[in-house]
């Protein structure tokens, strides 16, 4: 399933080929898979599934983090780090269901605010999330360094 994500990233966001080559799925997922192993050492993280029967159909990684800043979101905010759902399950509330099992999950533990990241160019995750109740918060920006 990272692997579909991986390629649905990398057609949204062709912009960044020319920052460097995305990484073989193979690559990714052994580096994505380590980032997970090391999130769910933190007590309140998780990886929530959907499933029908053995089939996966979705998943989403959540995680809490320490909330300094200029707003009064509390002590902490959850962050969903991914939210993938199987090509072939697309349109069918996997995605909301997910997002709303992570909602759920953080605000058992007194969070009140979740951090979404969306790849520049996904434009459909963006109208997802904001039929979600997402709002602009900051927007990232990379760059090369030499050049």
């Amino acid at each position: 399933m990272w692997g579909q994500l991986l390629a649905h990233h990398s057609r949204e966001a062709a912009h960044l080929a020319a920052l460097g080559a995305v990484r073989p799925p193979e690559e990714s997922w052994h580096l994505r898979r380590g980032q997970y192993l090391d999130w769910l050492r933190e007590p309140l993280a998780a990886v929530l599934v959907a499933r029908h029967g053995d089939r996966l159909l979705g998943y989403a990684c959540v995680r809490v983090v320490d909330a300094p800043g200029s707003w009064q979101w509390g002590d902490r905010v959850g962050v969903l780090e991914t939210l993938v759902v199987d090509d072939e399950a697309r349109g069918a509330g996997i995605g909301q269901a997910l997002v709303g099992a992570a909602r759920t999950r953080l605000a058992g533990s007194g969070v009140q605010v979740m951090k979404i990241s969306v790849i520049a160019g996904n434009a459909g995750a963006l109208r997802f999330y904001q039929r979600e109740g997402a709002v602009d918060f900051a927007q990232t920006l990379v760059m090369p360094v030499s050049g």
